[in-house]
């Protein structure tokens, strides 16, 4: 019997490996995102660690310091939200980077399940003749 041949097998690998690039700088972005909003919150706890350890303090030069702390983070936070708004452009343009791989793929996929179904369909025609040209030469 004839073997199955995918005249495009090497664009569907490509098209696989494209897939699997774009998967991993999707991850990567994502993986950026979530060590900003880590550093985010991080400067959240810093906040309301320092407001609770200086909430009953009266000394002037401790709470100069405590607000110049506050500015600090608040500064901070406004660098880290900046940066959140860049990560998240570039994960929206990776994510649609995917999708448009993994579109591409699963086209070429479906294409050669296609025709790796009309195969079969034509080796159980090519069977089923073979099999009447044996009975019919049998019995003839």
């Amino acid at each position: 019997m004839k073997k199955f041949v995918f005249e495009l097998e090497q664009l569907l690998n490509l098209r696989k490996y494209e897939q699997d690039q774009a998967q991993i700088e999707l991850g990567k972005a994502i993986q950026v995102e979530q060590q900003i909003q880590d550093g985010l919150d991080t400067l959240a706890q810093q906040y309301v660690a320092t407001k609770k350890m200086t909430s009953g303090q009266s000394d002037f030069v401790a709470l100069a310091k405590t607000q110049q702390f506050y500015n600090f983070i608040k500064q901070q936070q406004e660098k880290l939200m900046r940066d959140m708004a860049s990560a998240k452009i570039v994960t929206e343009e990776k994510r649609a980077l995917f999708n448009a791989a993994m579109q591409k793929h699963e086209s070429l996929k479906k294409l050669k399940e296609r025709q790796f179904a009309i195969f079969k369909e034509e080796q159980k025609k090519a069977e089923a003749k073979a099999l009447d040209d044996i009975v019919t030469a049998k019995y003839n």
